[in-house]
């Protein structure tokens, strides 16, 4: 009998130490790959820039997300960081210029007292209430941070190319799905201890208990695109862009375990607000789920959206429930949503990506977007009109001349009178084409100069006449032209021509000149000399031999964004995908402008007297002269 508990003790001793070692061997394992998941990282504080002589213009309408920190609402919106109070009055507007690292944020969550921000291409800012703060991943590129989630022990990152990014607040590693990387993420939720990532075109992924599933339109989903999940009782409802899907199980085996419960085209957003749930489409239009056998979609009120609404996102926390989009913040009263606070929309641009500027002979700003038309400041800020139509909408340049200003359009090509007054003029009036990328007003009297998608177009007093390859133009698709000692210089995708009375006299390109990129996107006399902008060699000049140079010693190779540069007689500012060139004429020094910018890609430049403005992919910087005589 002894023995036999001898040889059970022993039994059970060797069960134990071996059941232990394969603990440790399995705890070494896993502590092994979360070290290979571990991500490198920087952590810059950020500092502001208080100078006075710089300004930015901005939309805050486009919110993407909004969550409440330390008594106040914050939003996320691709014109910067906005401060609201409870009542949702403005308390504060941060910009680049207190710290951000851009303007396009895209997502928010509060984690360990402290607020963090993803942005669009620089990585994870964190703000506690005074300073912010960047993270960078070293080895990581994410491009886009698109979904935050926090919970009491760790946030979750979903970002675009850089998987699924797990932060316990000194570390970050990557959590993978069966040793794969998560790509696309565009939503993140935990429900009864399962975590989901919904991704923008490979379904969803679920994890429990450190196991992953995956679900696609194969498992019965409407489709692959994720904009919500929840509980709903004992079942798992899944929102996808074509509509709700929803299963009893979804922990078990099988090809369709999902069923779809409603076809909701455009869906944006599923969301639980108490004990409804709603949903709402990309132009805002939100229903509430009725129903539990025959399950079906009722309207709910929302007041103050215009036809132009898009983006539409619902919100939902402790008890709040928000409605955000292209047109701001509403909030849930009751069975109908109200606009949050004042919409404070007067002298804000109709849109941040700003594609062309002008000042005209009255002083007046004219400010061109990509697609919302025209927006007309005083110089200090105050909105006089806002010009779209139609045709007014895709603006590619704009030409103050004279008593007009001209408008370059992919619709054809506008005139404005000092009332404001349009008359276009289209391919049917003579243009070669529609598509317009810059006009030019110069030599002899009343004649204009369009630059078009097919060729140049010449209005003349005796009519309209057109310059083609067959003409001897280096390329057919022509972007900037310019009047420079008695002969018309044309920038085409192919080169750049010279033309004499109309007639091409000579062109450069990368077989006949110092050209080594063809596609001339940008034409400048600065102080009778004349500046050419290449996409992707940078800046050259036309030197009094008639030969061209280059700069690129001086400045490196770089894309000049098309019409994105500019003269004031002191300095040649030059826009560029990642900030702005500036040729000072006097010292002949370049220097280069993106800290103070609302975002690094300038698509246009212009001046008055006194102030440079820099039309950016994220609004406008309006900055005084005397802060380029500063910096040195």
């Amino acid at each position: 009998m002894f023995l036999a508990v001898l040889l059970l003790a022993a039994a059970v001793f060797s069960f134990f130490r071996i059941k232990n070692e394969a603990d440790s061997a399995l705890a070494q394992t896993r502590a092994r790959v979360d070290r290979d998941n571990d991500i490198p990282f920087t952590k810059t504080a950020r500092s502001s820039i208080n100078n006075q002589q710089i300004q930015i213009w901005q939309n805050t309408q486009n919110v993407r997300a909004v969550v409440r920190f330390r008594g106040s609402v914050f939003a996320a919106t691709d014109g910067g960081l906005l401060q609201l109070s409870e009542d949702g009055k403005l308390v504060r507007h941060f910009t680049v210029l207190d710290g951000l690292t851009e303007s396009d944020l895209v997502c928010l969550a509060v984690f360990q007292d402290r607020l963090f921000i993803g942005t669009r291409s620089t990585g994870l800012l964190t703000f506690d209430g005074e300073q912010f703060e960047n993270y960078v991943w070293r080895t990581h590129p994410t491009k886009s941070v698109n979904a935050l989630l926090a919970d009491d022990r760790a946030l979750f990152i979903g970002t675009f190319a850089g998987g699924l990014i797990e932060f316990d607040g000194s570390r970050f590693r990557e959590i993978k799905a069966e040793n794969q990387s998560l790509t696309a993420i565009n939503f993140l939720a935990q429900e009864n201890q399962k975590l989901f990532v919904g991704t923008f075109d490979d379904g969803l992924w679920m994890r429990e208990a450190g196991s992953w599933r995956h679900f696609t339109t194969a498992e019965g989903l409407p489709a692959n695109r994720i904009v919500g999940v929840l509980a709903n009782g004992e079942n798992i409802l899944v929102g996808t862009d074509l509509g709700v899907a929803e299963t009893k199980d979804i922990t078990e085996a099988g090809d369709k375990i999902f069923h779809t419960i409603m076809i909701l085209p455009t869906l944006a957003s599923l969301v639980k607000n108490g004990n409804q749930i709603l949903a709402a489409k990309d132009n805002g239009e939100i229903f509430a789920l009725v129903g539990e056998r025959t399950k079906s979609f009722t309207p709910i009120l929302t007041n103050g959206l215009s036809p132009n609404f898009t983006n539409a996102q619902l919100i939902v926390s402790e008890n709040d429930c928000w409605l955000i989009g292209t047109q701001g913040i509403f909030t849930r009263e009751r069975n109908s949503f109200a606009r949050f606070g004042n919409s404070n929309i007067e002298n804000q641009l109709a849109s941040n990506t700003i594609s062309a500027l002008a000042v005209d002979a009255n002083g007046k700003i004219w400010v061109g977007t990509f697609r919302q038309g025209i927006d007309v400041f005083a110089s200090e800020g105050r909105k006089f009109t806002h010009l779209e139509n139609e045709t007014t909408r895709e603006i590619n340049f704009l030409l103050p001349d004279k008593e007009f200003v001209w408008a370059a359009t992919a619709g054809g090509a506008v005139r404005f009178d000092k009332l404001f007054r349009a008359e276009n003029i289209a391919k049917s009036d003579g243009l070669l084409s529609n598509s317009i990328n810059q006009i030019s007003a110069a030599g002899r009297k009343g004649d204009l100069f369009f630059a078009t998608s097919r060729g140049l177009s010449l209005q003349t007093a005796g009519g309209w006449r057109g310059s083609t390859t067959v003409n001897g133009l280096p390329n057919n698709n022509a972007f900037t032209t310019l009047f420079y000692k008695n002969s018309l210089f044309v920038g085409t995708l192919g080169g750049l021509a010279e033309l004499q009375d109309d007639r091409v006299v000579r062109t450069f390109s990368d077989a006949n000149s110092a050209l080594t990129h063809n596609w001339i996107t940008a034409l400048s006399n600065a102080d009778s000399r004349l500046f050419i902008g290449t996409y992707g060699g940078g800046v050259f000049e036309l030197t009094a031999s008639g030969e061209l140079r280059a700069f690129a010693a001086e400045t490196g190779k770089f894309i000049v964004n098309p019409n994105a540069m500019f003269a004031d007689g002191e300095r040649l500012y030059v826009g560029t995908l990642e900030g702005a060139q500036i040729l000072d004429l006097t010292t002949q020094k370049w220097t280069h402008l993106i800290d103070e910018l609302p975002a690094q890609t300038v698509l246009s430049v212009t001046g008055d007297a006194e102030n440079i403005y820099f039309g950016t992919t994220g609004g406008v910087a309006k900055i005084n002269k005397k802060y380029f005589r500063t910096q040195k």
